[in-house]
């Protein structure tokens, strides 16, 4: 009778883990927090991209084992914005646990792409062969009523020069902000086209780099633009509604 109840009560626990960790029906955007670097979650049913895995520190384990279903260890789509450490420390140990079905690096996607699922777009606004930030991978995720520019590292330079081509033109809900906060980048001319309701930096406490700087935190403020900080607000949810 003992074993008949155990083995119910078990049952019933994995049942329970099983209906907690379903698959959400909304598409949610996971800026982990991963300390001094990026990594970036768009999940929806069973389906996952990630966008650059952070440092070698483990903590981008930490946020998919948090977000993801535990019996999922499929991740469609891998995208690699450029090759420094912070953005890229993380594959090791994720290609240990997890399947990567795809994978984008700046080398193999060009200016104009087109990433396409049924519900979702992601155009690459910036992109070239050589791995710095100047050409990091740098575009727009569309889904539902949503837009995020994501920024890569690109600096100021690279982000006016898209301004003024006129291939940003268009207004977005949410900012990831260039390089964790450097004053190198989110310029003026970039705001003004945005013109985004949300910036979030993915950044470490403490940083040596001294990330966010005052001059990106002042100018977001000056245009009522709300921030978000991994190192001080943690994971950042945005979850469609």
């Amino acid at each position: 009778m003992k074993i008949r109840i155990i083995l119910f009560a078990s049952l019933i626990v994995l049942v329970v883990l099983f209906w907690v960790t379903l698959p959400a029906k909304k598409v949610e955007v996971i800026f982990c927090d991963v300390g001094q670097g990026d990594a970036t979650l768009v999940t929806y049913k069973n389906w996952q991209m990630l966008i650059d895995t952070g440092p070698n520190n483990k903590k981008v384990l930490t946020c998919l084992s948090r977000n993801m279903p535990f019996w999922d260890k499929t991740i469609e789509l891998l995208m690699i914005t450029h090759g420094d450490s912070d953005h890229t420390g993380g594959l090791t140990d994720i290609s240990k646990y997890y399947k990567i079905e795809q994978s984008i690096y700046s080398k193999n996607v060009k200016q104009f792409d087109l990433i396409r699922t049924d519900w979702m777009t992601f155009e690459v606004v910036n992109s070239g062969l050589i791995d710095d930030n100047e050409n990091s991978i740098a575009g727009i995720l569309n889904y539902k009523n949503t837009k995020i520019f994501f920024s890569g590292d690109i600096t100021a330079e690279v982000e006016k020069k898209l301004v003024w081509q006129g291939i940003l033109k268009e207004s977005v809900d949410i900012l990831k902000v260039s390089h964790h906060g450097s004053k190198d980048g989110t310029s003026e001319e970039l705001l003004n086209v945005l013109k985004p309701k949300l910036a979030v930096i993915s950044v470490g406490a403490k940083n040596r780099f001294g990330h966010p700087t005052k001059e990106v935190l002042n100018r977001l403020k000056e245009k009522g633009i709300e921030i978000k900080r991994t190192d001080q607000d943690g994971e950042v949810h945005v979850i469609d509604n």
